[in-house]
């Protein structure tokens, strides 16, 4: 009896070494995966293709006979400034007519 215990142990232990092992297999495939994308991405960083890109959007770098447009991003905060000023400036009977035909209720809007 003592026997088949002491086998029955060695056994659960067995297992979860096998266990174990599997996980950590699994993982150095992905570290190995991982490793494998970084070399190649460093492998980007050292092309002149890289270069160029950095010196076109950091320095603002241009090629010889291209010409640059810069077209100025719209703030959050005057697209909310003219909805607010466009709300302010209705009249309440276009505001009832708004809200029951042209688009759904807001509460704080009338």
């Amino acid at each position: 009896m003592l026997i088949l215990f002491a086998l029955a142990q060695e056994m659960n232990r067995r297992l979860q070494v096998q266990r174990e092992i599997v996980q950590l297999d699994s993982e150095v495939s992905a570290l190995e995966k991982n490793l494998i994308e970084m070399n190649n991405l460093n492998q980007y960083f050292k092309t002149d293709d890289f270069a160029e890109l950095m010196a076109r959007e950091k320095l603002n770098y241009k090629a010889t006979g291209e010409k640059v447009v810069l077209i100025p991003e719209e703030q959050e905060g005057e697209l909310i400034k003219e909805e607010e000023t466009y709300e302010d400036t209705q009249s309440i009977p276009k505001k009832w007519w708004d809200a029951f035909f042209t688009k759904p209720l807001q509460l704080g809007s009338l």
